[in-house]
């Protein structure tokens, strides 16, 4: 099992990709728990950059982002008992039996941060595919 940080870097890495050190900038922010990005679109060019965080563990928009750009889908199945068991599916990459799927149970729990995990934990399996 990674950690939080683990998903995210691998997150990150399957986001921004190869732009990554060229016209993006990534680092792990330890007080935030989440990555910092500085971005080339978000850049002042007169030095003074401004620094973004991005935590799709916890933001739905830095997730939705992260799973419409990686065309990850996701379905959110409730069953008769009140458990809530959400899927996501990193499309094109392959785990031992096929695509990879990634499933995450809640009980009672909070329903959106089930599904922004399963995002990401798919992302991070695109992630580990990026050289």
């Amino acid at each position: 099992m990674s950690t939080d940080r683990e998903l995210l870097e691998l997150a990150a890495k399957a986001f921004w990709g190869e732009e990554i050190d060229d016209v993006c900038s990534v680092r792990w922010l330890e007080e935030d728990q989440a990555i910092g990005y500085t971005h080339g679109d978000n850049q002042d060019h007169n030095g003074l950059d401004q620094e973004f965080v991005w935590n799709p563990l916890a933001d739905d928009g830095d997730a939705l982002r992260l799973a419409v750009k990686l065309k990850i889908a996701f379905f959110p199945p409730e069953n008769d008992e009140g458990d809530f068991a959400v899927a996501a599916i990193a499309e094109g990459v392959l785990s031992d039996d096929g695509d990879a799927w990634i499933q995450e149970w809640v009980k009672g729990g909070d329903k959106l941060a089930a599904t922004r995990r399963a995002i990401v934990r798919a992302a991070a399996e695109i992630g580990r595919s990026v050289p």
